[in-house]
């Protein structure tokens, strides 16, 4: 499957409805996050809404207005991330949403305000445990 896609992120959502238990114990989680992907001058940008113990995938944006976080980076970066997920089953400790982003290269996240920031990492194990799930040999949509 190539990255970005819609049935990466759709993977997310079909994780936190198989695997229920996994993202209650993880906790109840209010959060509008972006991922936005740059390739050049292009920028494509896709929606993940935590709403309670549901997940919803918002497709692909134009208008990022309502959302309360953008984690912001490189296709290469993305990929890199994608394909250590994919071959190992789940992200390694180089290649971890918070590892990636913490100095802020090669991801960045950008919130309007310091609250959308702290969601991110107030739930950044259940975003975690969400993107470990794209790996193909986990979850299949």
């Amino acid at each position: 499957m190539e990255f970005p896609c819609d049935q990466w992120f759709e993977r997310m959502v079909t994780s936190a409805s198989k695997d229920a238990e996994i993202y209650e114990r993880l906790g109840f989680a209010e959060f509008r996050l972006v991922f936005e992907v740059v390739a050049g001058d292009d920028a494509r940008r896709f929606g993940l809404v935590l709403d309670g113990y549901d997940v919803e995938y918002a497709g692909e944006l134009a208008d990022i207005g309502t959302f309360d976080a953008v984690l912001s980076g490189p296709l290469d970066a993305w990929r890199e991330m994608v394909d250590n997920i994919e071959a190992n089953g789940r992200a390694d400790v180089e290649h971890t949403l918070i590892r990636l982003c913490l100095a802020g290269t090669p991801l960045r996240l950008v919130a309007v305000d310091p609250m959308g920031r702290d969601k991110f990492f107030r739930y950044a194990e259940t975003l975690q445990t969400l993107v470990d799930a794209t790996a193909s040999r986990l979850t299949q949509v």
